[in-house]
């Protein structure tokens, strides 16, 4: 009998060493999912307007087949998830992440369970369930860890933080962050410190120390220049003038204050990127005007304010226009309208569910509303009681989870190192087991490499036949225009030099009449130079579709010469013949760079190549899933600072995306007439 399993147990081994071959995958789904990658990469891309990048992800989204259950399907899913709740949208961040975490269970997938936690997280944290936001967060903290993503961790820790924030619980807060802070330095995601350093900044700005919040912001700005924008989170810099306006408010120094606010208020883009952090700025705008008694069109300012909140959808900071215009109409002693805005500013709150806001907002009722004071007091009063125990309470589930969590991990660990002297001993085994197959097989395998070596040889020797008679018809093209040029254009102006000699003899009209049919001979051989000069000079993208097969000859000899296998997608819509050659050959370039890192650096072996009409862009997407890099360490290589030289050049838009042990994007948008 155990004669037998041993034989077994050897087969199957053998058949499973083997076996190198793959499926390959239905053109048409694979079409799918290039389509849901490009979509994904533009909704990510922060150059391009808020409504945009919702349209794309939605459509990423719709080409999602959630009948398969596969790897990718998961991982688009997930992306698809995340983007919902970076650009706000709620009830689709919530409705995603469900089905990613049904998926994700049946497949047993730990890295989209952990994701599907995060995502549930960050749609508590939306809407002020902070308690819920807690438990999720740190369910995907502890799996992102055994896994040992820390490139997750981090980023989980970032979200902890910000709940610890809206909890208000600042010191816990600050914790967080400064242990974010430690993890990034080890683990070499500096670029991830930047989360810490606004968290930091935001908890000192609450605690009323505002004077070290606009240094930590201004520190975050800082570094922020350095790495010229290469992040992801570049529109960080927009929410952080604002915050570093509303410190210098409460510092009472309005003339600083307006500098940063219209640093927002001066980019006019930004209402379509990002309109949450404009409606505020423009709020901000008028708060500065009523506290310096400046009241010239301040209404209209404010109403300005509500009108890009309630069109785009905004939460945040809409509460708070309402209790400046209250204050406003307190100033001009319109009572009815300030009790009106204040009511509103106190029904926001209410429906953003947060406490600290519910609060403010009604310390302005109270002071507008002189009739209904004693009862607005008494609901203050009861909230502030409220809210006090709910901060202990939230503190102490705060400090069980974290407890319960090191527990687990622990447990965790001890279960692990068990399970790999068990791995150790069952691989010694595998391995004298493969010894012994590898000895039967190498015969095999050196006949296969001879034949293949024979193979290339013969590939080897038809390369340089072609190439042979690729010269051979350079060379009789030469000599057909040195022909031309010879037998041609040179007799005749031989000729014709001959024959008007003779007018330094004679001058006399018959002899004028006849050297002038010489002189209309200078005509045709001026139109037969032209059409030599035409033909050595002909641009290389001025052909029909030249630059389209260009592209493609580029992508297939890659494929042919690299371990990486490129996917080329160029948009239909594109009329190239319409488009300036310095762009495409700036095009072309950056794609030779990018590849060229690729094959050299990325370790990757799918990448894919995408060129798409954003009109008035075109907007390009390279993507890889090698080994990334730390974008905050590597992005002042030659290569990529060739490629943002290129694109300044076209007064274009440059983003490269990366983070260690995921995928490395470049988004490229340049501006066509």
């Amino acid at each position: 009998m155990s004669k037998k399993l041993i034989y077994w147990g050897i087969i199957l081994l053998v058949s499973l060493y083997g076996c190198t071959t793959k499926t390959t995958e239905n053109k048409e789904a694979q079409a799918i999912n290039d389509s849901i990658k490009k979509y994904l990469d533009l909704a990510d891309n922060d150059t391009i307007t808020y409504d945009k990048r919702v349209k794309y992800n939605d459509k990423a989204y719709s080409l999602i087949d959630l009948n398969r259950n596969d790897t990718l399907t998961r991982y688009n899913l997930s992306y698809v998830s995340y983007n919902y709740g970076i650009l706000v949208k709620n009830d689709l961040l919530k409705s995603t992440a469900e089905k990613l975490m049904t998926l994700s269970l049946k497949s047993n997938d730990s890295l989209n369970i952990a994701r599907a936690n995060r995502n549930f997280g960050l749609y508590y944290v939306a809407i002020s369930d902070n308690e819920k936001a807690i438990s999720y967060l740190f369910k995907a903290k502890k799996i992102f860890k055994l896994l040992n993503r820390y490139d997750y961790v981090i980023k989980v820790m970032s979200s902890i933080a910000i709940t610890q924030y809206y909890a208000s619980d600042f010191l816990g807060s600050n914790k967080t962050s400064v242990e974010m802070i430690k993890l990034a330095t080890k683990a070499n995601f500096y670029s991830l410190n930047s989360f810490a350093l606004i968290n930091i900044a935001d908890n000192l700005s609450a605690l009323h120390n505002n004077e070290d919040a606009i240094k930590y912001y201004k520190r975050v700005l800082k570094e922020h220049k350095v790495k010229n924008s290469i992040n992801r989170n570049s529109l960080h810099k927009n929410y952080i003038y604002n915050r570093i306006a509303d410190s210098y408010v409460s510092l009472k120094q309005y003339d600083s204050a307006s500098k940063y606010v219209y640093l927002n208020l001066n980019n006019k883009k930004l209402s379509f990127v990002n309109p949450t952090v404009y409606s505020i700025a423009i709020s901000l705008s008028a708060l500065i005007k009523l506290k310096t008694g400046d009241y010239n069109k301040l209404e209209k300012q404010f109403n300005l304010a509500e009108y890009y909140f309630h069109r785009f959808k905004s939460v945040n900071g809409r509460n708070y226009n309402q209790i400046y215009l209250s204050q406003y109409y307190e100033k001009v002693n319109n009572k009815k309208k300030a009790i009106d805005a204040a009511n509103k500013a106190l029904k926001f709150s209410e429906e953003y569910n947060n406490t600290t806001d519910i609060l403010a907002s009604l310390d302005q009722l109270i002071k507008v509303d002189k009739k209904n004071a004693s009862t607005n007091a008494q609901e203050y009063i009861r909230i502030n009681d409220s809210m006090q125990m709910a901060e202990r309470n939230f503190r102490d589930k705060f400090a069980r989870i974290a407890f319960e969590t090191d527990e687990i991990s622990k447990e965790k660990e001890t279960a692990i190192k068990q399970k790999w002297i068990i791995v150790t001993i069952a691989g010694v085994i595998i391995v004298l087991l493969l010894i012994i197959t590898r000895q039967r097989s190498k015969q095999k395998e050196l006949q296969f490499q001879q034949s293949q070596q024979k193979a290339n040889g013969e590939i080897y020797h038809l390369m340089l036949a072609q190439k042979a008679k690729e010269d051979e018809a350079r060379q009789t093209e030469k000599k057909r225009i040195a022909r031309e040029l010879h037998d041609g254009i040179m007799n005749k102006l031989s000729s014709t030099r001959l024959n008007l000699a003779i007018l330094s003899k004679k001058t006399d009209t018959e002899t004028i009449q006849k050297c002038l049919t010489y002189i209309n001979q200078i005509t045709q051989i001026e139109t037969d130079i032209r059409n030599i000069s035409h033909d050595l000079n002909q641009d290389v993208f001025q052909e029909e579709d030249s630059f389209r097969k260009m592209i493609e000859d580029f992508v297939n000899q890659q494929n042919t010469t690299s371990k990486t296998h490129y996917e080329l997608e160029l948009d239909n819509d594109i009329d190239w013949n319409a488009i300036s050659s310095e762009i495409k050959m700036n095009l072309y370039r950056i794609i030779q760079e990018a590849t060229h890192n690729i094959n050299k650096y990325g370790q990757a072996k799918k990448a894919s190549i995408s060129l798409v009409l954003d009109a008035p862009n075109i907007c390009m997407a390279i993507t890889d899933n090698g080994i990334g890099f730390d974008t905050s360490v590597s992005s002042k290589g030659i290569g990529i600072q060739n490629m943002q030289a290129r694109v300044k050049l076209l007064n274009g838009k440059f983003n490269i995306r990366s983070t260690k042990l995921d995928t490395t994007c470049v988004n490229i948008a340049i501006p066509i007439k």
